[in-house]
């Protein structure tokens, strides 16, 4: 299975140590931002420039809907809410277990056919 996904995280280790595990897990990581166009998942962390939940907000009002996982550090009410309005996943750091695998085997396995 074709199992793309679009690392997006400022922290030069939590990139590499996500795109290592997520590689060891079978996933084509990518990593630029500049390209998230035909992006398949989008793993997003809150961090990223600055605010990850503003920078997706900013993608999907420009017209990309690709589906979105957002990572974030003991997210309040309204990091949860805007992750859903959104329509991204939240899933809580430090990432624990397979959930992050599990989420993008899920939005990977039930994507709708191009």
């Amino acid at each position: 299975m074709d199992r793309p996904v679009t690392l997006l995280a400022s922290d030069p280790a939590l990139r590499s140590a996500l795109g290592f595990l997520l590689t060891l897990e079978g996933f084509d990581i990518r990593g630029d931002a500049d390209r998230v166009t035909g992006s398949v998942c989008l793993v997003v962390d809150q961090g990223f420039r600055g605010d990850g939940l503003a920078w997706l907000a900013g993608l999907r009002a420009a017209g990309n809907a690709s589906p979105a996982i957002v990572l974030a550090t003991h997210p309040d009410r309204a990091v949860r809410a805007s992750a859903a309005a959104l329509g991204a996943r939240l899933i809580e750091k430090p990432l624990t277990g397979d959930e992050l695998t599990n989420a993008l085997t899920e939005i990977l396995t039930h994507r709708p056919a191009a």
